[in-house]
C-alpha cells in the first residue's frame, strides 16, 4: 500500500507536495479503511481535483517518472539520459537542480520509505529506509552521486555492489538486479505493486501493456467472465464478447518509443494488438436474438470501462496501488461511483488495493462518498505557475457541509477563474 508520497521540482510542482493516503483522526467512512501490519489506517481511495492546466496531471506523471526511472534503472547504460526528469521551467534555478521523490509505503508487513533525487544525467542522492518502530531504519544512503553509507550489520553485504552501480542508475535496483534480498522487497512493490495509468493506457490502439498480457493470459476465462459481471452490473449492454490476439514485429523507431522509454534501447519487437467482438442480446417480437458489433462501434464509455476492468481485477486480486489520470473521461457519474466503491468496501477489496485518480466530477464530492482526507486539490498561482496540493482535511469543514457547493464557490480554491465580462480583441 502506499502511505505517502512526494514530490518536488517536478513539471510545475516546484516546492516539495505530499499527498498523504495514512488516514486521520476522523471516525467517517472508518470501515472502509485499510489496516496495516503496524496498525496504521489506510485510505483506500483519494480523489484529486482542480481547474484545467492547474498541475493534476503533473502529481500521476512525476509518480509514473519514478516509478519508470526505477524499473528502467538497470537496461540504461552508463551514458544513457535518465528519462522522465522534468524541472520545473520558470525559475532559473530549479531548471539546474536535481527532481527530488519519496515514497512512504507497506508490503508484506514491512513498511519503508525510499527515495532519490535525479536530473537527465545522474543519480544525486537516493536512501531505502525500514520502519521496525515508529523510527525509522537506515538501509542506505547515498549523496553526491556516489558516496555510500551503510549500517554497520549491512556494511559487507550491500558495500559489494557499489562498484555495480553507475552514476545514472539506482541502488536499489542495481542491488536487486545481483540478488541482494536486503532491497529486493523494497524494490518488487515499485515492480509489481504501484501502476499509473493516463488516457492513453485504455486506447486499443495505445493499450498498456500489462493490460494487453492480461487479455493474453486469460487461459482459465476468469477475466472474461469478470468482464461479463461488470458489464452486466454497469449497464453497458454487452452479453459477451470475442477475442483474437495478433502479435506482429514492428521496427519503426517512433511507433517503438511510444511504447517503452527511448533509453531502452530497443531496435525491435514484438507488439500485441487485439481484435474484439462484442455481442450483444435483444428481444425482438418476444424473441431473444444475439448480434455482434465491431469493438470500435461501442460507446467511448464502454471501450475505456473494458480495458479499465482487467486493472480493477488485478488490483483487487494482488491488493495493488493504481493511479489513473482523468478517471472520469467517458465514464458516467454513476458508474465511477460504483467503481470507487469497489474499493472503499472491505468486501470487494479484502486485499487493500487503493485507487488514486484526478477528475472534474463534481458529483463525487460529497462527505457521503468520502472523508475528508480523502479529497485534494490542486491550485496554480499563475503569476509563478507553481503548483500546490492541499487536502480538503486542511480546512476543516463541518461534516454536514455541501462540500460541492462550496467548491464550485471557490471556497477551497483550485478553481478557474473565469472572466466573465467576455472576450476582448480588436
Amino acid at each position: 500500500m502506499l502511505l505517502q508520497f512526494s514530490v518536488e521540482n517536478f513539471a510545475s510542482i516546484k516546492n516539495e507536495v505530499v499527498l498523504s493516503a495514512i488516514a486521520g483522526n476522523g471516525s467517517e467512512h472508518s470501515d472502509s479503511l485499510c489496516v496495516t501490519a503496524q496498525g496504521e489506517n489506510v485510505l483506500p481511495a483519494l480523489a484529486i481535483y482542480g481547474a484545467n492546466a492547474a498541475g493534476k496531471t503533473n502529481i500521476n506523471k512525476a509518480i509514473t517518472a519514478a516509478i519508470i526511472i526505477l524499473r528502467y534503472s538497470n537496461i540504461r547504460q552508463v551514458n544513457d539520459p535518465i528519462p522522465q526528469i522534468i524541472p520545473f521551467a520558470f525559475d532559473e534555478v530549479s531548471k539546474s537542480i536535481p527532481s527530488s521523490f519519496d515514497f512512504i509505503f507497506a508490503v508484506n508487513g514491512h513498511k519503508y520509505e525510499y527515495g532519490f533525487s535525479a536530473d537527465s544525467t545522474k543519480i544525486y542522492t537516493e536512501y531505502l529506509y525500514e520502519f521496525k518502530t515508529v523510527r525509522k531504519s537506515k538501509i542506505f544512503e547515498r549523496s553526491d552521486c556516489s558516496t555510500f553509507v551503510f549500517p554497520k550489520a549491512l556494511e559487507k553485504e550491500l558495500r559489494q555492489y557499489v562498484s555495480k552501480n553507475a552514476d545514472n542508475k539506482l541502488f536499489l535496483a542495481t542491488a536487486t538486479e545481483w540478488n541482494c534480498n536486503i532491497t529486493r522487497e523494497a524494490f518488487l512493490w515499485f515492480a509489481n505493486d504501484i501502476d499509473t495509468y493516463n488516457e492513453e493506457s485504455f486506447n486499443i490502439d495505445t493499450l498498456n501493456p500489462g493490460i494487453l498480457n492480461a487479455f493474453a493470459n486469460d487461459i482459465n476465462g476468469k477475466l472474461k467472465q469478470f468482464e461479463k459481471e461488470m458489464m452486466r452490473v454497469t449497464d453497458m449492454s454487452i452479453s459477451d464478447y470475442e477475442l483474437e490476439i495478433e502479435n506482429k514485429k514492428i521496427s519503426d523507431p517512433n511507433i517503438i518509443q511510444s511504447i517503452v522509454p527511448a533509453a531502452m534501447g530497443v531496435n525491435e519487437m514484438v507488439r500485441t494488438r487485439l481484435s474484439i467482438e462484442t455481442k450483444h442480446r435483444v428481444t425482438q417480437n418476444e424473441l431473444d436474438k444475439e448480434y455482434t458489433l465491431p469493438f470500435k462501434m461501442e460507446s467511448n464509455g464502454t471501450l475505456k470501462l473494458f480495458f479499465f476492468n482487467p486493472v480493477i481485477k488485478d488490483a483487487l486480486e494482488k491488493g495493488k496501488t493504481i493511479v489513473i489520470d482523468e478517471i472520469d473521461s467517458s465514464f458516467h457519474p454513476a458508474v465511477l461511483r460504483y467503481l470507487i466503491g469497489i474499493f472503499m468496501d472491505r468486501r470487494t477489496n479484502p486485499n487493500g488495493a487503493q485507487l488514486i485518480f484526478n477528475t472534474h466530477d463534481v458529483s463525487l464530492l460529497s462527505l457521503d462518498v468520502f472523508r475528508r482526507d480523502q479529497i485534494y486539490f490542486v491550485e496554480k498561482d499563475n503569476d509563478t505557475g507553481i503548483s500546490d496540493l492541499y487536502s480538503l482535511d486542511e480546512f476543516s469543514p463541518r461534516k454536514s457541509a455541501d462540500v460541492r457547493k462550496g467548491y464550485l464557490q471557490g471556497r477551497y480554491g483550485a478553481v478557474p477563474y473565469i472572466d466573465f465580462g467576455g472576450l476582448k480583441w480588436d
